[in-house]
């Protein structure tokens, strides 16, 4: 009577046979992983070059990219295009949007004492775009401004000027 062969069990390991002894001999001697290596360096040597050099050379934004919030002009009258309504102070969860407000001398609604931003603590998330009141433009938007770095905590406290303005682009040099 032929006996039959149970599949393995559940738990046992099937071990893989070990290498022959000449392959073991021509791996180890012939140093076949290192050749592999170097050819796949020597494949990549002479294709094109891929890094940017920042800052000499600037990637392209894309146009969908939130850098820092920045407010507009008024494109009619030239004026700031923010009404105070203080609805992104309202909804901006890092709560780092501080605006400060007085009734308008000439007639009704408000215009703007102040308006900060601390980009220490904003999180670039563009809820602060969204709810505000302003037709067709909003005014407040997330512009491709992105360079930020500086050494004191002041630097990262903007002003309403700072915000309409914006901040002149650092030139580097060699």
């Amino acid at each position: 009577m032929a006996e039959r062969s149970s599949p393995p069990r559940a738990g046992i390991t099937i071990e893989a046979r070990p290498e022959s002894g000449v392959r073991a001999f021509l791996k180890t001697f012939l140093l076949l992983e290192l050749w592999v290596g170097l050819w796949v360096t020597l494949k990549n040597q002479f294709r094109p070059h891929i890094t940017v050099e920042y800052p000499k050379e600037k990637v392209e934004l894309s146009p969908r990219f939130r850098g820092v919030p920045r407010l507009r002009y008024h494109p009619d009258n030239g004026e700031e295009l923010c009404i105070a309504c203080h609805l992104c102070e309202t909804v901006c969860p890092d709560d780092c949007i501080h605006i400060v407000s007085e009734k308008k001398p000439e007639g009704k609604g408000k215009r703007l004492v102040s308006f900060e931003i601390n980009y220490e603590r904003c999180c670039f998330c563009g809820l602060c775009v969204d709810p505000c009141p302003t037709k067709p433009l909003t005014a407040i938007y997330m512009s491709h401004d992105y360079e930020m770095a500086d050494y004191k905590r002041e630097g990262f406290i903007a002003p309403l000027r700072t915000l309409l303005d914006g901040v002149e682009p650092k030139d580097y040099k060699e």
